[in-house]
């Protein structure tokens, strides 16, 4: 079967076996792709830089017979993202990402604004350090790229930008004024309109951002009951930084 050629992000490396590596890749053009890189613990000519987390470069895949997983023929990278293993808030946040692109986005789906996005926040991160506030708009992005962006600015059900009470109901879609319903939860509107503003800026915005801690995990709890709506079983990067004692 032919070989397919495309840039690819790593999300995830597991060993297998003495010597090859299980590699869950996000291609340009293939989508989130499971392929077995046999000898990738040992071979320095087809694994050029290895297979880190957030390693970005060209790969050639094939399709193997009667096989879900992929053949990962080389990986040449173009950006090793290095600071991501000697910063350990680097490291689960670029964990925290990949794993949220891995299960929100269908296997072999092409998805190109989702890579380019994904992208961006890799190397803003090697560059500049880990950010809650580069977290949350890259929360609000991916979703947007998925269509499975909350409303926040209005509500979901009438439109209602102005009312004075909002509940967060990610059944709905987002934010629902108090005259559309009483599911869901009270959100502050502190919170409600830091997310309607993050959902608005760029990745590169962050950096001049600065969310106060309640604030942020108010964003951040709202943020993730859409996640979870959308897939099944916990996010282990989640659990990594709990263990850290910190919080993205």
């Amino acid at each position: 079967m032919p070989a397919h050629a495309t840039s690819a992000i790593v999300l995830r490396a597991v060993s297998y076996g003495e010597s090859d590596r299980v590699v869950t890749l996000f291609g340009r053009t293939t989508g989130r792709v499971s392929a077995l890189a046999r000898g990738a613990r040992k071979s320095q000519r087809r694994f050029a830089g290895g297979l880190g987390l957030g390693s970005v470069g060209e790969i050639s895949v094939r399709e193997r017979a009667g096989a879900e997983l992929l053949t990962l023929e080389s990986f040449d990278v173009t950006k090793s993202h290095g600071s991501f293993g000697t910063d350990v808030a680097r490291m689960a946040h670029a964990a925290y990402v990949a794993e949220l692109v891995s299960k929100l986005c269908a296997p072999r789906q092409v998805e190109l604004a989702v890579f380019d996005w994904l992208a961006t926040f890799l190397d803003l991160l090697d560059a500049e350090g880990a950010s809650a506030e580069r977290l949350r708009i890259f929360e609000l992005g991916l979703l947007r790229r998925l269509g499975f962006g909350p409303v926040v600015a209005a509500c979901a059900v009438c439109g209602d930008a102005s009312a004075k009470d909002y509940r967060w109901d990610p059944d709905r879609g987002g934010t629902v004024c108090a005259g559309c319903g009483r599911t869901g939860r009270p959100i502050r509107a502190e919170t409600r309109l830091a997310l309607a503003r993050f959902a608005e800026l760029p990745l590169a915005a962050a950096a001049a951002e600065s969310l106060a801690p309640d604030i942020n995990r108010g964003c951040r709890e709202a943020l993730l009951e859409i996640v979870k709506h959308h897939i099944t079983g916990p996010l282990h990067s989640l659990e990594f930084i709990a263990k850290l004692g910190g919080h993205p």
